[in-house]
């Protein structure tokens, strides 16, 4: 193979791999891009799944079906601990929800600021026994925040590491992708410098034997002249 040749093959492999490489990194991209609208669907999913269920919970929330039972009791006791729950906040804040528009306003206020309702009259606490009752409700409603904001860290951090993990798995795919690239090259290569030290040692082993044959055919017109010259001097003596 001449050496032209070579080189041209071997730029051609060089020009193809880096064809498929780009191409590779397109398709990766194309996959993560794909993986995203995938998670976005099952997002928009289960927002579905949600509000589905707060409808059927409004539509059946008086007729439970046969199954649901648990469900509906579940979510009745939940909403009547949440109300609860806020009440108390608005008792340590010190403030009442309008009967008229359901602002919150300073129990100190006998009118709603903003619709001009008639607030109702504030209840005294009638003994110890019931500010202690007040101090324990605070507490639980200290603690229920802390419980929150515990859940609320954990998973924050419960994300933080799903983010980190698919991360590292991109880096080790991209960096698996890149040493496979390298090993081709490096393989290219190889093949390349085999085929050039075949041609030139071809092309030796062509010079070696033009030089033979062009000194054989040396000697055997030196050796014919020789015997011409024999013969004439014989013939001339």
């Amino acid at each position: 193979m001449d050496f032209n040749d070579l080189t041209q093959k071997f730029t051609q492999k060089v020009k193809q791999l880096s064809k498929d490489t780009a191409e590779e990194v397109q398709k990766l991209n194309k996959i993560r891009q794909l993986n995203g609208k995938i998670n976005d669907a099952k997002k928009q999913i289960e927002n579905i799944y949600s509000e589905i269920g707060k409808k059927f919970y409004e539509l059946r929330k008086d007729d439970i079906p046969e199954g649901f039972e648990e469900f509906i009791q579940t979510i009745n006791d939940k909403t009547v601990e949440i109300e609860q729950l806020k009440e108390q906040v608005r008792e340590t804040k010190g403030v009442v929800l309008c009967p008229g528009c359901n602002t919150e306003v300073s129990s100190d206020e006998r009118f709603c600021p903003n619709c001009g309702s008639k607030m109702p009259e504030p209840v005294e606490v009638a003994d110890e026994e019931d500010e202690a009752a007040v101090v324990v409700d605070t507490v639980d409603v200290t603690e229920a925040a802390k419980t929150t904001v515990d859940d609320v860290k954990e998973a924050a951090a419960d994300v933080a590491d799903d983010v980190k993990e698919a991360t590292a798995d991109a880096v080790d795919n991209m960096k698996e992708a890149a040493a496979d690239v390298a090993d081709s090259v490096k393989d290219m290569a190889s093949d390349a410098v085999d085929d050039i030290k075949d041609a030139a040692k071809e092309k030796a082993e062509e010079i070696v034997e033009g030089a033979k044959e062009v000194a054989g055919n040396a000697a055997d017109e030196l050796k014919e002249a020789a015997e011409d010259l024999k013969e004439n001097a014989e013939k001339m003596f």
